[in-house]
């Protein structure tokens, strides 16, 4: 069996998949055999990036743009270094941070959110692949990949990407990328390293280990706004530099880009080789028709896996301590040889 990469991490080896996102399960359907599902099933994933839990954190969807953006205040005495799709200002005598993630939104014929404002009521940190229900397919198979599922509106939800495409590499692996358009069945599928941050960062903390499809009202303070038109940022329609697929107009085709804020885009890889990342991407509507390479946008260390033979004990350790160390994915070989042996976390 194929041990779990990135994010990129080992899709079904199937054919592709079916989309939706209905209710709880904002729901995809994957024709594979269980064998297949079970590459990449068990992993949980952890952040060890830069970015904190935010002091009032609001997210808003934008349905126009397909953007998620977070903003909220950076704790007192915390720092960031600078990121690609993160901005930051000076507000009196705190620090504002702005971050952009791309999404994707209800192909038609489904239903999105309506615009309005909305809390979060549920969280499952880590849902491996697995079962969900909706009344147009049943029960049937999802491929999560282990992401987590934030519920802000009767089940709608940020969630993995669920789509899996061939990486052409010499492996032929199939990893997880995000169509950014209106391809899911109302939740806003988000590249599993974005929502893993995300996550961390209203509140939930993405530096413990949760057990599989454990579910949970979140204390996160955070809010949605659901917006139908494009976003804005200092008085500038807000984009993002990820490649959009079918139904999406960037604001820079309908304002010029001259109004437009860009924000970056950054991808996780586990493995120094990068088999883990998905193939250059052009899709319908990407900025002036040039590939995106996922390689010139990596970020090293800053969301990894666990497998299953690991977590019990991962588990047990961030119980009796709290989190995992703030680098766990810099040096996670030594921190889960520690774990495992349960020795003192002596790691340099």
């Amino acid at each position: 069996m194929t041990k779990p990469v990135l994010l990129a991490l080992l899709a079904c080896l199937a054919a592709p998949l079916a989309t939706g996102c209905v209710a709880e399960s904002g729901t995809d359907d994957a024709v594979a055999t269980e064998d297949e599902l079970a590459a990449k099933a068990d992993a949980e994933w952890f952040y060890s990036g830069a970015l904190p839990p935010l002091e009032q954190p609001k997210i808003t969807v934008s349905l126009k743009g397909n953007t998620a953006h977070l903003t909220g205040l950076l704790p007192v005495g915390a720092t960031l270094p600078q990121l690609p799709h993160v901005k930051v200002k000076t507000e009196g005598s705190r620090t504002r941070v702005d971050a952009v993630y791309p999404i994707a939104t209800a192909r038609p014929g489904k239903s999105n959110s309506r615009p309005g404002a909305y809390t979060f009521q549920y969280a499952k940190p880590f849902r491996p692949d697995g079962s969900a229900y909706t009344p147009q397919e049943g029960q049937h198979f999802v491929p999560w990949g282990g992401f987590p599922f934030i519920a802000y509106n009767n089940g709608i939800a940020f969630h993995g990407p669920i789509t899996s495409t061939d990486n052409l590499s010499p492996d032929n692996l199939n990893v997880w990328v995000l169509k950014r358009g209106a391809v899911s069945g109302g939740c806003n599928r988000m590249m599993g390293e974005h929502v893993v941050e995300l996550t961390h960062a209203i509140g939930i903390s993405m530096r413990k280990a949760y057990r599989a499809n454990e579910g949970f009202t979140p204390k996160t303070p955070a809010t949605v706004t659901v917006i139908a038109d494009y976003d804005t940022y200092e008085g500038k329609y807000i984009d993002v530099d990820y490649p959009t697929d079918v139904g999406v107009v960037r604001p820079g085709k309908v304002y010029g880009d001259a109004k437009v804020e860009m924000f970056g885009s950054w991808v996780a890889s586990e493995l120094p080789n990068g088999k883990d990342l998905p193939s250059s991407l052009k899709w319908e509507g990407g900025v002036a028709g040039d590939y995106y390479v996922f390689a010139e946008h990596v970020v090293k260390d800053a969301v990894c896996s666990v497998a299953k033979a690991d977590l019990a004990k991962v588990r047990a350790y961030t119980v009796a301590k709290g989190e995992l160390p703030k680098d766990f994915c810099a040096k996670k070989d030594c921190y889960l040889g520690a774990i495992r042996a349960g020795t003192a976390m002596t790691c340099k």
